[in-house]
């Protein structure tokens, strides 16, 4: 999957893409709850999410009904 993200914060302020997955085989997942998994291999957490304003640019449909059901079990859409 690839996902956009601006970090205007500690950034340039441009969007940037990243490849992701969405999995639950990573030690950032818990009772089996997916996590969305960044190419240099760390879990992307959802304070991150939020503040660099991530998005789904390409996913296949069983990749974005899993981030949706990450997000919404924290009330955030994707």
């Amino acid at each position: 999957m690839m996902l956009s993200y601006c970090n205007a914060i500690l950034g340039d302020g441009k969007r940037h893409r990243v490849k992701a997955t969405v999995t639950t085989d990573h030690p950032a997942s818990h009772y089996g709850q997916p996590v969305i998994v960044l190419e240099d291999g760390d879990a992307l957490d959802l304070t991150s999410w939020v503040l660099c304003q991530y998005e789904v640019v390409q996913a296949t449909q069983k990749e974005r009904e899993q981030v949706e059901r990450l997000l919404s079990n924290v009330g955030l859409r994707p």
